[in-house]
């Protein structure tokens, strides 16, 4: 089969069932992650479905990896090891969240992203001659490696290939393997019926030299040698491949043998392989996520039980840099893996309706909202959706879903409804400091489409958006236009306090502020930064005409204004020193725009102004008027960046225009 338009809803519907598989997986596999097997059947017994009622899931490493080394793929359709290696340093934050930083020469992923900082490129930055045969054979090759049989277009020879330049940026030998092995299964199960021949299919693609395809040959061996005993299937695995067998924290090997084992005896059941996967211990969420991945693509919507599917809420938290990307729905980044697909096959992706995909309530909830005729049919008077999660709305922290709010004040919201009986309809939003604000209601019947453009209030971060109405009735469409108008002043600014974090503390964060790095905190009426540290807020797609930033230079290296900011190695920025200004472009390279002479009085509040007029950037600041030479409008995110030093950020304002006139310093 070739991915064409003709066959793109049969691939859309194979892909969203793949990746629900695997976010299914980790919330099964999550609760119980490094257990033994001995500790989760004492502790579970034989409990089918989830273990734990998460409600609002937080973030996993073995989500971020696929939802962010693809978007490499997102401009450009040729790519190499060294491009999925940029967008590893693109949208991971240092030293925290995203993954397990468990220092290098422990973490594998932790070692790459070293190397990768300090100018070793992918893929000698995974490279076992770098890093050691250890860390090279770690499972994290493996575990990430999902998208790559998302994209690949009903082409296996395409996913192998994707998965193993991805996985070289970490990772070697039968970690590279690994990666190679789950892609390929992933796209083979898109076509087959037949998990045997998913397995068959996907080992063609693998060195038959090295362990790793070895070890799955040997364990598909003891099953057909031994079809209904699979608890000598895992006694033979844990006394040939097991964790004590095998160096470093979470060897590839012994996870991979109790993978095969579960899809062997699992026999093309969903739920009886992932339970039985699940019971084994070990990597749980890792080795779940994957197989939840290629048993979804096998079995498709229909072979997954709703009591998997209802509880995820079509919701998926992650946590990279970029705040606004960290709460999404599973059908809008399923249909993405499509579209990028498509992109691959040389076509166009086909636009489609809001709620399309079963299941997938964008987020939706306060009453019982089901997905039907391409409608989201709310029974009750109440539904709405979270923009930015407050502490107490999400489960845990442990890898650092840091948030930036989805819409901003000054955006507008659409909301396409209709009704069975006339009844009045109205839009609202809440804020996180619990007020609300409330559009005209109108009269509903027949199809209509209401708008709301969200009030500009100082400090406000919108916590939801829903709506009203008198009863039952069915949203068509949902979509914001982002042009903000917001105003923050630090001088009375809010922090919020999630936990537990992976190391057990609780994570700070700056309300409506994600840190790439750095260590950020509201002290003496300022955001204050010591050292170096980058921090960000805003929407991608956004467009603003102003900013305005309030700020108090102290003695320093430097102090930027970060705007047009897509990924930390994509942003223009204004980067302030005692003698000049200076602004650049930061297209992965550092190039300079322009440069001027300035002299800032340190210990004293400035004031900067970033405007766009007649097509080209302008700086005014201390009554002077700097032209640069930056042909483009401004857009998507803001934030500030200290280096070797202090500053105060008093105030940013964005003008709805972006006007962000934040009344806080950053040291």
């Amino acid at each position: 089969m070739k991915l064409t338009p003709q066959t793109y809803e049969h691939y859309l519907m194979k892909t969203y069932a793949a990746w629900l598989g695997k976010i299914i997986g980790v919330r099964l596999g999550a609760p119980v992650e490094n257990w033994s097997h001995e500790q989760i059947v004492s502790t579970y017994g034989d409990r089918e479905g989830y273990l734990v009622d998460y409600d609002i899931f937080a973030a996993d490493d073995d989500i971020n990896g696929p939802l962010f080394f693809v978007r490499a793929l997102l401009d450009k359709t040729e790519i190499t090891a060294e491009d999925i290696g940029n967008a590893f340093l693109n949208y991971i934050p240092e030293y925290h969240g995203f993954f397990w930083w468990g220092g290098v020469g422990v973490s594998t992923e932790h070692t790459a992203y070293e190397n990768l900082k300090n100018g070793i490129r992918a893929p000698a930055s995974g490279s076992a001659l770098t890093n050691g045969h250890t860390m090279a054979e770690q499972i994290g090759g493996q575990i990430f490696s999902d998208c790559w049989g998302y994209v690949s277009g009903y082409d296996t020879a395409r996913a192998a290939g994707l998965a193993e330049m991805a996985s070289s940026v970490t990772h070697d030998g039968n970690g590279i393997q690994g990666g190679i092995f789950v892609a390929a299964a992933i796209s083979s199960a898109y076509t087959e019926t037949d998990i045997y021949t998913v397995l068959d299919r996907a080992l063609e693609c693998l060195d038959p030299d090295m362990e790793y395809a070895r070890v799955c040959r040997d364990i598909i061996r003891f099953y057909h040698e031994n079809p209904d005993d699979q608890n000598a299937c895992f006694e033979y695995i844990r006394n040939t491949y097991g964790y004590d067998r095998y160096p470093g924290v979470c060897h590839i090997i012994p996870n991979t043998a109790i993978m095969i084992m579960a899809m062997c005896y699992g026999r093309g059941d969903f739920t009886k392989t992932l339970t039985m996967l699940n019971r084994c211990g070990w990597d749980t969420d890792c080795t779940c996520g994957n197989v939840g991945s290629i048993m979804g693509a096998l079995v498709g919507l229909q072979g997954i039980s709703s009591s998997w599917i209802l509880p995820v809420n079509d919701m998926i938290n992650a946590s990279s840099c970029i705040g606004c990307l960290n709460i999404a729905s599973v059908s809008d980044t399923a249909k993405m893996f499509a579209d990028i697909a498509m992109k691959l096959a040389g076509y166009e992706p086909p636009e489609i309706p809001c709620f399309h995909l079963p299941y997938g309530t964008k987020g939706f909830r306060g009453a019982v909202c089901t997905v039907e005729d391409d409608a989201l049919r709310v029974q009750g008077s109440d539904v709405y959706r979270y923009t930015y999660y407050l502490a107490d709305q999400i489960y845990d922290a442990r890898y650092d879903p840091e948030f930036s709010p989805t819409v901003m004040p000054g955006d507008t919201l659409f909301f396409e409804v209709s009704s069975p009986e006339s009844q009045k309809i109205r839009i609202y939003v809440r804020d996180c400091e619990g007020n609300e604000y409330e559009g005209m209601p109108e009269d509903v019947k027949e199809r209509t489409v209401l708008s709301f453009r969200i009030p500009s209030k100082i400090n406000m971060t919108v916590n939801l958006c829903g709506i009203r109405s008198e009863s039952s009735f069915v949203i068509h469409d949902f979509r914001c236009e982002h042009h903000p108008d917001a105003e923050y002043s630090f001088a009375d600014y809010p922090a919020d306090e999630y936990g537990p974090r992976y190391e057990g503390d609780c994570m700070h964060n700056i309300r409506g502020f994600v840190k790439h790095s750095g260590s950020w905190n509201i002290e003496n009426g300022a955001l204050t930064c010591r050292g170096s540290g980058m921090i960000s807020t805003g929407v991608l797609g956004s467009r603003y005409e102003e900013i305005v930033w309030e700020f108090m230079p102290d003695k320093c290296g430097t102090v930027s204004l970060i705007f047009n900011m897509t990924g930390f190695q994509h942003y223009n920025a204004v980067i302030l020193k005692e003698n000049f200004i200076e602004v650049v472009r930061v297209n992965v390279n550092f190039q300079t725009v322009n440069k001027f002479e300035n002299d800032f009085r340190l210990n004293s509040k400035t004031s900067l102004k970033v405007k766009y007029i007649n097509d080209k950037i302008h700086l005014f600041t201390e009554g002077r008027d700097l032209e640069c030479d930056i042909r483009d409008s401004l857009h998507d995110l803001v934030g500030f960046a200290v280096t070797d030093g202090e500053a105060n950020n008093y105030g940013l304002k964005l003008i709805s225009s972006f006007k962000y006139n934040s009344g806080g310093e950053i040291k």
